[in-house]
């Protein structure tokens, strides 16, 4: 009997919350029906008693079409590429609806304040995405877009689906906790060129790598290139000039020191200008290093390493 009873009990616990409440229209409504009985008394009029049993009976209908249009609904969230503050941070939203019935006016909604108010459910809540139509035992994709508030990890909070179909007069809901969180970089910008180490050289030519024949593509002629990596053939065909990309271009190599930008007051100032460095680094080809208080990063160049210095600068005040 105790084994039944805990079983019972942890799958209510485990089972899908959902939360039903009148609209504003679902007031009116409820406010006319009252008006329309009170006359029918009044008046002693047999019709408008069977008019408003009907509308009772029609309110009653549509709060359960309300509750099942929100049940058996699942969302699952990922996390996609990292981005810049100030840009949008984006996650995959799949909402599963596992009954055989459709579901219809969904709305989509996170949590933009933890904090404790007075005011209704809804204003701690802000639309994220609309969905017309989740066809029965199928799923739809779509792409959530969030603003960024802060450098670091980008939290997506309580998600909730609502719905008020058929007609308008519930407000149906349920609610989602996900743990999906996009990396933020630092804003990339900075109006200090880029440091040329003593220790580097001040124009020190990477020496040439085996796979630097590798053909990586075409871009514009710049004036002053050898003519042998100019691309004659393409020239023939458009008469523009280009030049040849190789994979392992020539480049400089670059060491980004926390004390470079020691005369910027403010750290996410400073944060901003490594990673404006690191970024104009990477798009000219150059090798580059980190150097931050307590960590060090070797010098190289590509989107992985790229990456691996950025996200020390998203991470700046955890890794200290």
């Amino acid at each position: 009997m105790v084994n039944s009873f805990t079983q019972f009990w942890q799958k209510w616990l485990q089972r899908q919350r959902i939360f039903i409440m009148p609209s504003a229209y679902g007031y009116a409504y409820v406010v006319l029906l009252l008006v329309m009985l009170l006359g029918a008394i009044n008046y002693n009029n047999s019709l408008g008693h069977l008019l408003c049993f009907l509308l009772v009976g029609l309110g009653q209908v549509a709060m359960h079409h309300s509750h099942r249009n929100i049940k058996h609904l699942s969302l699952t969230v990922t996390a996609l590429d990292p981005v810049f503050y100030g840009q949008s941070a984006q996650f995959r939203l799949t909402t599963n609806n596992t009954k055989p019935q459709a579901s219809f006016q969904l709305e989509v909604r996170h949590k933009i304040s933890t904090k404790k108010s007075r005011l209704p459910f809804i204003k701690r809540y802000q639309s994220l995405q609309l969905l017309d139509k989740v066809d029965g035992h199928s799923n739809h994709t779509s792409t959530l877009t969030i603003p960024t508030q802060k450098r670091g990890w980008q939290l997506l909070n309580t998600l909730s689906v609502t719905s008020s179909y058929p007609l308008g007069l519930f407000q149906c809901w349920t609610l989602f906790d996900t743990s999906a969180q996009v990396l933020v970089y630092p804003q990339a910008k900075g109006k200090k060129p880029l440091p040329i180490n003593a220790e580097t050289g001040q124009e020190v030519r990477k020496h040439e790598q085996q796979g630097e024949d590798d053909f990586a593509g075409l871009r514009s002629y710049r004036e002053g290139e050898a003519l042998h990596r100019v691309a004659w053939k393409a020239m023939a065909r458009d008469d523009q000039m280009r030049s040849k990309q190789f994979s392992s271009p020539q480049g400089r190599e670059l060491l980004f020191r926390w004390e470079d930008v020691a005369d910027i007051n403010d750290t996410e100032k400073k944060l901003s200008q490594l990673s404006q460095w690191i970024c104009q680094a990477e798009q000219q080809s150059d090798r580059y290093g980190l150097i931050l208080p307590h960590t060090e990063v070797a010098a190289s160049h590509g989107p992985s390493h790229q990456h691996h210095c950025l996200k020390l600068l998203a991470l700046f005040d955890e890794n200290r």
